[in-house]
């Protein structure tokens, strides 16, 4: 039986689609499975590799806020050394008092005050003299070499002595740097994440 040429057209257009759905559902699927396998995998590392560029964004700003918590911390050590000499501290102020002419009737050492790292030492005075010498005084212990604070400063006049004209009481404070121990640390870390969180 002999086929005009429509139906050799068409038996060919035929053959031609059955080559060309064999090769691209059965000899091409591994082909195309390969490809759709590459693109997710492709997708998947363009993510991660975002993700790493923002922790090593997120790891410089850390580092640099490191650096600079450690330069302050630095500093704060230098004006606010670990420990105190107390002893040394009342006498160079009773040398301060008496080279101005001021008299310590009453001189106390309180116990500490602690304020998360610095803790306090608060000294209690009760002196006498005139109000030219307390003023001599305090400028001097404002260029004392460590940080002083004069705190609860009450001034009264003194009518029954000749030699002296004010009576007061007041507090000297000087302070210290307390290094924190690890689970302080590692407090402050975990209160520094939840502000953050709540911040966000």
């Amino acid at each position: 039986m002999k086929l005009d040429k429509l139906q050799q057209a068409g038996i060919g257009l035929a053959l031609l689609l059955l080559v060309s759905l064999y090769t691209e559902f059965v000899y091409l699927k591994d082909d195309k499975l390969g490809i759709e396998t590459t693109k997710t995998k492709n997708t998947e590392l363009k993510s991660l590799i975002r993700t790493a560029k923002n922790i090593k964004d997120n790891a410089v700003q850390l580092q640099e806020e490191m650096t600079h918590l450690q330069s302050q911390l630095d500093r704060l050590k230098k004006i606010l050394p670990l420990s105190i000499n107390k002893p040394l501290f009342m006498k160079d102020m009773k040398r301060y008092a008496n080279e101005h002419g001021l008299e310590v009737v009453k001189l106390s050492n309180n116990q500490p005050v602690q304020d998360d790292v610095i803790l306090e030492h608060p000294f209690t005075y009760q002196v006498r003299g005139t109000y030219h010498d307390f003023g001599r005084f305090f400028a001097q212990i404002s260029n004392y070499p460590r940080i002083v604070n004069v705190k609860g400063l009450n001034l009264k006049g003194e009518s029954s002595s000749q030699d002296y004209s004010v009576t007061s009481s007041f507090i000297l404070s000087v302070y210290t740097y307390k290094e924190p121990s690890e689970d302080e640390l590692k407090e402050q870390v975990l209160e520094k994440k939840k502000a953050k969180t709540k911040a966000k």
